[in-house]
């Protein structure tokens, strides 16, 4: 292993269900690494809450990620969350921004795989492996090593809605990247709205493959995603997309690590 401390940034370990996406639904555990390199709701909102910068939401984990641990990678999980991922749960390593740190992820997936499946009677693995999402806004370049090791990328583009400049958030050589390798991919798009499809299509369909898009309705509460969910439906409907619903929140509301 090149990490020599073996080490993560580490936010939150949690047990749960994927929200989002094409996985919704599958029994996951989340590692949550700290840091980010976008700060969705505008530059201010770390402090005050507040939205900034013509934002209309706000990551509904700033709280979370901006703070954490650098913790040994033998204290990251526990034994129940280890008998899961051996039962087939899915490893979902989140932030935050986990491409931040793709040499020690890949390192902590090498080691994580020899304590799950290395047999040290015969010395040889099992017949088994673990299926690792990377959650991750799209703006940071993946090694080639990283987008042969992962089983999913899981890309959330920001658009203007997050407060964030376009220079900031779209990175078309980045997007290309994705595209031009063999990896699984899928793009959640946070929406409210008919004119953030309009963006969409102006700034990033260009460069991806529209069977890959899914609309997320915009909200951080059950009370917000009420309002928006309808509106993403018939967005959906009219231009023959997914829709992605945000399963954590409709069951635990603003409620974090579950």
């Amino acid at each position: 292993m090149k990490n020599k401390k073996h080490t993560l940034p580490v936010s939150e370990v949690f047990y749960s269900l994927q929200g989002e996406g094409k996985t919704i639904g599958v029994p996951s555990v989340f590692v949550r690494l700290s840091g980010c390199n976008l700060l969705c709701g505008g530059n201010g909102t770390q402090r005050d809450g507040e939205l900034h910068d013509g934002a209309t939401w706000r990551c509904d984990t700033i709280e979370v990620w901006t703070n954490g641990t650098e913790t040994l990678f033998d204290n990251i999980l526990n034994q129940e969350q280890l008998k899961h991922l051996k039962n087939g749960a899915h490893l979902i390593i989140t932030g935050g921004e986990p491409m931040l740190y793709q040499e020690r992820i890949l390192d902590f997936i090498e080691w994580l795989d020899h304590t799950l499946f290395f047999d040290q009677n015969t010395k040889k693995f099992k017949d088994q492996e673990f299926f690792v999402e990377i959650e991750t806004n799209g703006t940071i370049m993946p090694s080639p090593e990283f987008l042969s090791e992962i089983n999913q990328f899981n890309i959330s583009p920001k658009l203007a809605n997050s407060g964030m400049p376009l220079q900031r958030r779209c990175k078309e050589n980045v997007i290309t990247a994705f595209e031009d390798s063999d990896s699984n991919l899928q793009y959640k798009f946070v929406v409210s709205s008919d004119s953030d499809w309009k963006e969409i299509q102006q700034d990033y369909l260009h460069l991806i493959r529209r069977e890959n898009i899914y609309l997320m309705p915009a909200g951080s509460s059950q009370d917000e995603l009420s309002a928006t969910y309808p509106i993403v439906a018939d967005m959906c409907k009219n231009y023959d997309l997914k829709f992605s619903p945000r399963l954590h929140v409709d069951i635990w509301n603003q409620k974090t690590g579950v």
